[in-house]
């Protein structure tokens, strides 16, 4: 799964995610569309907001860059 898919499954538009991470929606845009890499501490956040282990939004960060 992407980033996205991930958001997406939580049921977050990238407002609500945006807010709750605490980056603008660009950042976050940027993030899943492979312009940008999280940081280690926003993926640690990212795992709360989506519900999901750290790893698997590790390994959807990952998927998202070697998806191009």
């Amino acid at each position: 799964m992407t980033l996205r898919e991930l958001r997406e499954n939580a049921k977050l538009n990238i407002t609500e995610a945006a807010n709750k991470l605490e980056i603008t929606t660009r950042y976050l845009s940027m993030i899943e569309n492979n312009e940008r890499k999280p940081s280690i501490r926003l993926m640690n956040k990212m795992s709360i907001v989506y519900k999901q282990k750290p790893e698997k939004i590790f390994l959807a960060t990952y998927r998202t860059l070697c998806s191009e």
